[in-house]
């Protein structure tokens, strides 16, 4: 992941990742203003869920850096990013909690079949795809430019197909 950071330009050292305290209900985020990674102290469950959060808020970056992303675009934000902002993290002027899309869901192992027994959240049929999606509707919804719960499913089914099959910059799903 990291070659790959670097070969988009990004240079990926410790100053872009620091650890900092954060509400309980954050594991991590993303500032596309500092373009860096937030990892939240102790709010960790365990190693696992440490680096699914540090792969996914790593996507992002990816994403961030080799797409362009637009972050005000509904589809990009269901595609690539959705962010709530939160005032709990005062280390940059402007930090973005991220909190669920396709890409990051699908390759971080957010949406793994251990992590969803954690949620409570499982089924034998399509589990992964039915986590991907629930997540990224619940993002797109805290993304302030979405209006309502149907705009935000509009915009993940809009972006799905080419989406949830973008495995750059990995060579499968995580």
């Amino acid at each position: 992941m990291l070659k790959h950071l670097n070969l988009a330009g990004v240079n990926c050292d410790s100053a872009h990742m620091p650890c900092m305290p954060c509400d309980l209900t954050r594991s991590g985020g993303f500032s596309p203003e500092a373009g860096a990674v937030v990892l939240c102290q102790g709010n960790f469950l365990n190693k696992k869920h440490m680096e699914h959060t540090l792969v996914h808020e790593l996507v992002h970056l990816y994403d961030h850096a080799a797409f362009n992303v637009n972050w005000s675009s509904l589809r990009h934000h269901a595609c690539s990013e959705v962010c709530l902002y939160s005032p709990h993290v005062k280390a940059f002027t402007t930090i973005v909690y991220c909190l669920h899309k396709i890409r990051a869901n699908s390759l971080s192992g957010d949406c793994s079949w251990g992590r969803e027994i954690q949620r409570g959240t499982f089924s034998f049929s399509k589990q992964h795809q039915a986590c991907v999606r629930r997540r990224a509707v619940l993002s797109v919804m805290a993304n302030p430019n979405c209006k309502d719960k149907e705009s935000a499913e509009r915009a993940v089914n809009e972006v799905w197909e080419s989406c949830f099959n973008d495995t750059r910059p990995f060579d499968e799903i995580y």
